[in-house]
């Protein structure tokens, strides 16, 4: 199992205390599941919905490449990736 370096940003780092971690997985979905749990329930529940899927409005990317938070579970990632999570940002 690799270890990919995870990048987040705004309200998510403001909860967590830290923009940047290293974490062991093989999917999108694992990685984001160890992420959560470095502050549950508060993590847990901001990047997840009551079926356990991303929220619509978070944005992954991995490797500069936007992905489908449907295809997180599905989605593998290997060493030297870099896994992105932007939360929702609102603007005009």
């Amino acid at each position: 199992m690799a270890n990919i370096t995870v990048m987040i940003y705004t309200t998510l780092r403001a909860r967590l205390g830290f923009s940047k971690i290293e974490l062991p997985g093989k999917t999108v979905q694992e990685l984001l599941l160890k992420l959560a749990a470095v502050k549950k329930p508060d993590v847990s529940d901001i990047l997840f919905d009551a079926a356990g899927r991303v929220k619509n409005h978070f944005v992954l990317t991995l490797n500069s490449e936007i992905l489908d938070n449907k295809k997180a579970k599905t989605t593998k990632v290997k060493a030297g990736d870099i896994l992105h999570v932007f939360p929702p940002i609102s603007g005009g």
